[in-house]
């Protein structure tokens, strides 16, 4: 049986890549937050300041879960895996309306990266540097 990423200090490729395309996700999310807060602090007419102060702390508070979760599959935590899962499934459910809305590449663009990392997670190296 492998031994854990941490212990042995060799981590494979594949979760590194995973752990890294979960990492961008969490940039993501900061960089959704930016924007929120630029439109609060523009004064925007059409932001609602509460609503965008909301949006914004929700998006920090998930970027900083997701941030974590890569850090944890990086270290080869098993805890890491579930919540990583259903962030990808959320995001999958809300690229999946893009496809029957006519823009094709904005679902594309949401759902390629969840789909890789799912199929990442589940591959036997990631699985194994992540089992318990």
């Amino acid at each position: 049986m492998p031994s854990k990423p941490e212990a042995s200090g060799h981590r494979p490729p594949l979760l590194v890549a995973v752990a890294a395309l979960v990492a961008l996700e969490s940039l993501t999310l900061v960089a959704a937050a930016a924007y929120e807060v630029e439109g609060l602090l523009a004064g925007k007419e059409a932001v609602d300041p509460v609503a965008a102060g909301a949006l914004a702390a929700v998006a920090l508070l998930l970027a900083a879960g997701l941030a974590l979760c890569a850090r944890g599959l990086l270290r080869g935590a098993a805890w890491s895996r579930s919540p990583v899962i259903v962030w990808q499934l959320l995001q999958l459910a809300a690229g999946l309306p893009a496809f029957s809305g006519g823009s094709a590449w904005l679902g594309v663009l949401i759902g390629l990266p969840p789909v890789l990392v799912l199929v990442g997670l589940f591959l036997r190296p990631v699985a194994a540097a992540t089992s318990r």
